[in-house]
């Protein structure tokens, strides 16, 4: 058996055992590119640019009124992606992170949303906690192996980059658009499987961690990053300096005028409350952010970080090179193609995989049919069910972030339902183009009808041109669906029928 045959039956399992998986990473991955936008689109509210003026002492006071007795205080000033202050709170016992928004002009509390952030959790822990992200890293490993076998395996795989024959007999052409679509995003996918790998490295491989450090990640992380961290004294806070005033102390000992990414409070109301201001991420690879502490109480400087040392400087550069943390709108659209373009790779292998078993009455095609419904179909249909819900729920819903979750779940569920009914059918891909189309079209229509100042009319007249972007995305998106809806009800059946196929179409 030669090399390329065993690395088939590889690239086949590798690919097949954790393809819905991966899909799912895909998929809400692509989406998260544009998460802080996302969740923008999602609150109405905050559909306006005006200048800042609620400042971080104001900000204290609403996360303190919350929660009194928190463990720590956490804050995001407004940034031209996210022109809001995000705030939240580390409760006592060590808890879930609470959170809410707030507007950087009234100092409102704004309705809650789950948010992009839905779709970045969805992305890499599945929202399942740490089991979650190590079925994503598990998944991860897979895609590798897939990648790099599936480049052996289809040796003619950059000349056949220039074939796609989309007449062609239906497994020819899948198999067709599989390859043309694996040439196309390789380097980019293997980029994302290996640097999501990378950056999560610490949470796979602890055992020399923990060992060296003695069972303490939270010393090993304080190490690498140069950060600095005092105890709490069990002694009640005599006064609190201005945070305003800190961040002007910050940007000195910056030596430049950098904007402010994040504002930590340790221990508030300790008499060794902890002040932290760190740099905002820039459009750079690598990001000193150059943490400043400062002393509550005093408002004195306590430890300005160091730059970054080597090791710790090649993590921060692949996770930048992951998440899209340098470049601009541009550089996000195209991660957002290229992970479209992964989304329908793996379909596409998926689809391979049924047409050359479903002539033979193979056991499995019924289950990977349903499970391609459920998964490939129902998840965007699921995701643009989100987006509808966050528009039509009242913006007072009591637990409404819980509301729109259900709204996910509950949609997700619906289209396994259609799935099993249907996964014998040829109507059922026609059927879920025409929800999806349907879904993608109804939310522009939320838009120009919706309370203001969510209106696409007052985008358009704001120059806001990323929520206008979101708009009109959705509106293609929905016209492509309606098309191939369209186009599927129009194919001739063919006979199926089972036949040899060549050394080089391995699936």
């Amino acid at each position: 058996m030669s090399l390329r045959q065993s690395m088939s039956g590889l690239h086949t399992w590798a690919g097949l055992l954790v393809s819905w998986i991966l899909f799912v990473v895909l998929f809400s991955g692509t989406v998260a590119v544009f998460d802080k936008e996302l969740t923008r689109w999602m609150t109405p509210q905050l559909h306006k640019l005006e200048q800042v003026k609620v400042g971080a002492d104001q900000v204290r006071e609403l996360i303190a009124l919350r929660a009194p007795k928190a463990h720590g205080y956490w804050m995001h000033p407004p940034t031209e992606r996210m022109p809001y202050w995000t705030a939240g709170w580390e409760p006592a016992d060590f808890s879930e992170f609470q959170s809410f928004l707030v507007d950087a002009q009234s100092g409102e509390v704004l309705p809650r949303t789950v948010g992009g952030n839905f779709f970045l959790e969805l992305h890499y822990e599945l929202h399942g906690g740490i089991l979650g992200l190590y079925v994503v890293g598990v998944a991860g490993v897979f895609m590798l192996v897939a990648l790099v076998s599936g480049v052996i395996v289809h040796r003619r795989i950059f000349k056949d980059f220039f074939t796609l024959r989309p007449k062609a007999a239906r497994q020819r052409a899948w198999l067709d658009a599989h390859n043309v679509l694996g040439v196309l995003g390789l380097p980019f996918h293997l980029l994302m499987a290996y640097t999501g790998l990378a950056i999560f490295i610490t949470f796979y491989m602890t055992a020399g961690i923990k060992v060296a450090y003695k069972n303490d990640m939270e010393h090993f992380f304080h190490d690498v990053q140069g950060a600095f961290d005092r105890e709490a004294l069990g002694k009640p806070a005599k006064a609190t300096k201005s945070i305003d005033n800190m961040i002007l102390k910050a940007r000195e000992a910056w030596g430049d005028d950098s904007q402010v990414g994040w504002i930590n409070i340790e221990n508030p109301g300790d008499a060794a409350a902890m002040v932290q201001i760190r740099k905002t991420i820039d459009k750079s690879m690598v990001n000193d952010q150059r943490t400043v502490s400062f002393d509550s109480g005093s408002g004195a400087l306590l430890h300005v970080q160091k730059p970054y040392k080597p090791g710790y400087k090649t993590y921060a550069w692949l996770t930048a090179l992951h998440m899209a943390q340098f470049g601009n709108e541009l550089l996000r659209v195209m991660y957002f193609v290229l992970g479209l373009v992964g989304c329908v790779m793996v379909f596409g292998g998926l689809q391979v995989w049924v047409s050359k078993r479903e002539g033979r009455g193979h056991r499995g095609v019924a289950l990977v049919r349903t499970l391609n419904g459920a998964v490939c179909g129902g998840l965007p249909i699921a995701s643009l069910g989100l987006l509808a819900a966050s528009r039509l729920l009242p913006a007072d819903l009591l637990q409404r972030t819980r509301w729109e979750a259900t709204a996910f779940v509950v949609i997700w569920l619906l289209a396994l339902a259609h799935a099993l009914l249907r996964r014998g059918s040829r109507s059922m891909a026609r059927e879920q183009f025409a929800a999806l189309a349907a879904l993608a079209l109804l939310l522009p229509v939320l838009s120009l009808f919706g309370p203001e100042p969510g209106r696409v009319t007052t985008h358009v007249a704001n120059g806001d041109w990323m929520m206008v972007g979101i708009d009109l995305g959705l509106l293609l998106i929905g016209g492509l669906c309606a098309f191939l809806g369209w186009r599927l009800g129009q194919e001739r059946v063919e006979p199926t029928r089972a036949r040899r196929v060549r050394n080089e179409e391995y699936a």
